[in-house]
């Protein structure tokens, strides 16, 4: 039971901690959450027709018939192994479909 009065007024920590960071820093914490980092990545789109045009779609399907195995195929085209998963099989499936 004491440990548990300890460590029920988390807020009080929470400030506490946010004070102590913000004389460390010596700056806000608002600042420095908002402010943009220079290792972050460049927003891509999240739909996969956006991130890859028709041709390098086909490119990856034509790749992968000619045996090239799908997580190489993932990190060439900077896409998830789900994703070459989903093109392959769209592909399969319009074939099939003619």
């Amino acid at each position: 039971m004491p440990r548990l009065v300890a460590y029920s007024n988390t807020l009080t920590q929470v400030v506490a901690l946010h004070e102590a960071l913000e004389r460390r820093l010596s700056v806000p914490i608002a600042q420095v959450a908002s402010s943009p980092s220079s290792t972050e990545e460049p927003h891509r789109p999240r739909s996969l027709h956006q991130r890859l045009t028709p041709s390098e779609i086909d490119a990856l399907v034509t790749a992968y018939r000619a045996g090239v195995r799908q997580p190489v195929l993932a990190e060439q085209y900077g896409i998830g192994l789900t994703s070459v998963k989903k093109l392959i099989r769209q592909a399969r499936q319009a074939t099939l479909a003619r």
